[in-house]
């Protein structure tokens, strides 16, 4: 009998937010921009997922700190065609930092959710997210 070795990628060491806004996502960025003086740009190409025959489109946009690998992410969770994690249908959003970031940053969360047009912010913890992966594209 042959044996197999699974050889599990770590989970990634990432902070999460999940962010509820009524505005549309190039607007949530500039207030992200402003409130946290970020620099977040728009990819060049979204995250693309097919969905029963469609395909569903989430923006993606990124700030790269320094020279290093170090970047927060800003993920739009809807699309026309669905959600990008369908778990978590009530974040409109989703921010991705890095740990390195966030150490440095303590009341990131206090400092996403006074950033005008959040509704509200809500740490989700990485390993808990079934389709988390799809954040790390």
């Amino acid at each position: 009998m042959a044996k197999y070795k699974l050889d599990l990628q770590p989970d990634p060491e990432v902070v999460v937010i999940g962010i509820s806004s009524h505005v549309k996502d190039h607007r949530l960025c500039w207030s992200i921009n402003r409130a946290m003086g970020l620099e977040l740009a728009r990819r060049r190409k979204d995250i693309n997922e097919d969905n029963q025959g469609r395909v569903a489109r989430f923006a993606v946009y990124d700030h790269v700190e320094g020279s290093g690998p170090s970047r927060y992410t800003l993920l739009n969770n809807h699309s026309g065609e669905g959600f990008l994690l369908k778990e978590h249908r009530q974040a409109d959003f989703f921010l991705v930092v890095d740990n390195e970031l966030a150490e440095q940053h303590p009341d990131l969360v206090d400092r996403v959710r006074a950033a005008d047009f959040v509704l509200t912010a809500f740490p989700l913890p990485y390993a808990q997210l079934r389709e988390g992966y799809k954040l790390l594209l």
